[in-house]
């Protein structure tokens, strides 16, 4: 499974990015670039700053109840999201955190007995997995297991995004949603700057053209995407602009884009 895509982008975030500002653009929100639910907002001031620091999403999307549910998070990073799931699922819910950067994942788990202490339960209810989102089979993660799945400006990263799309579809519940955000293009993204190792790196070459990602999660079997809300991404790097001034492509975050349920 391993690329030439993979081993640049577990470069990128596990040895080049060591904190949100390290990013050549507004992508990462550290905030939400929507407010979240003040559940998820007060869970969040309870997450370890170590953690909260190497923060590299657009933008968590969460439904308002989660108690009990199973959850699973594409591309887990350094586990911040996780953690707030975590005290949104309760003692009697479980969040699963899957990621390939190896670096990612020891930030992830060290903090893991400090967040179970801080929300006052009996035992840890997540834990973190190291795989690829393309083949979550192999990092065990069986059919049918998860009631809710999020992901956070990841989708973006993966070369190739169809066999995400169709696990997310295989480890779903019937009736079970996903919640995600990510970084689309204006139109297709010419092969030059997805070449570009930065430029991938920051989500912007593996950018998405909107329109296939509804063709392709309505083939798969999901519903029809609802988007909430879109924000563009401003570009800090000089060097970025001037590759894709030939282009003109517009990249936006949508952090807030739901597949609402699982169809059969």
């Amino acid at each position: 499974m391993d690329s030439a895509v993979h081993d640049n982008v577990k470069k990128y975030y596990g040895k080049r990015l060591q904190k949100s500002e390290d990013l050549q653009s507004n992508a990462s929100c550290s905030r939400g670039c929507r407010p979240m639910p003040d559940s998820a907002r007060e869970a969040l001031k309870l997450v370890h700053p170590d953690v909260c620091a190497r923060y590299f999403g657009c933008g968590l999307v969460v439904p308002e109840s989660l108690e009990g549910c199973k959850v699973l998070d594409l591309g887990s990073g350094s586990g911040r999201d996780c953690y707030i799931l975590s005290k949104l699922v309760g003692q009697t819910g479980h969040v699963t955190g899957v990621d390939m950067t190896s670096e990612m994942i020891l930030t992830s788990r060290k903090y893991l007995q400090y967040h179970q202490e801080k929300f006052g339960y009996e035992k840890a209810n997540t834990d973190f997995v190291q795989g690829y989102l393309e083949s979550l089979g192999e990092a065990g993660i069986q059919s049918d297991c998860c009631d809710v799945l999020i992901s956070n400006c990841v989708i973006c990263l993966c070369p190739d995004k169809r066999a995400v799309l169709q696990e997310a579809h295989r480890i779903l519940k019937d009736g079970g949603e996903f919640y995600f955000s990510d970084m689309y293009a204006s139109k297709a993204v010419p092969e030059s700057l997805k070449q570009d190792p930065v430029v991938w790196g920051e989500g912007m070459g593996g950018a998405l053209y909107w329109k296939d990602l509804i063709s392709v999660v309505k083939e798969l079997g999901f519903s029809t995407p609802y988007l909430v809300t879109a924000s563009k991404i401003l570009v800090h790097n000089s060097e970025i602009l001037k590759k894709n001034r030939g282009y003109r492509l517009r990249f936006w975050d949508v952090p807030f884009l739901q597949i609402a349920q699982k169809q059969n």
